[in-house]
């Protein structure tokens, strides 16, 4: 992991404590947010750069005032592009440098799974 990578987990580890958002890194489970707990769990096997675009997106389900009382395939594909989104606005917010085709394949590939489920 480089430095700037170190720096930028820091920044957002260190926003999210400032809004008592709890961050637990886990081995052996999925990326998510809890919206009752305000936790986010990521998921600390992914490369330095997906877990930095995971924690802006799963921030993004933070911000996001899109919480269906429906949950159908439309709706989860709605909430996780928005969550994307709204991740990506954190980003600039929070001045963090994002590379646009790594994030797009990213949230592409993520989006594709929920799609595919």
């Amino acid at each position: 992991m480089t430095q700037d990578e170190k720096d930028t987990i820091k920044k957002l580890e260190t926003f999210l404590k400032a809004n008592n958002i709890e961050l637990d890194y886990v081995e052996d489970d999925e990326n998510y947010f809890d919206l009752v707990g305000d936790r986010i769990t990521i998921n600390r096997s992914q490369s330095p750069t997906d877990l930095i675009y995971t924690i802006l997106h799963e921030l993004g389900h933070y911000f996001s005032d899109f919480h269906p009382n429906v949950d159908t395939k439309a709706t989860l594909v709605i909430e996780e592009v928005l969550a994307w989104d709204i991740g990506r606005d954190m980003s600039h917010t929070l001045g963090i440098d994002i590379d646009d085709d790594k994030w797009q394949e990213l949230m592409i590939s993520c989006i594709t799974e929920y799609i595919e489920k």
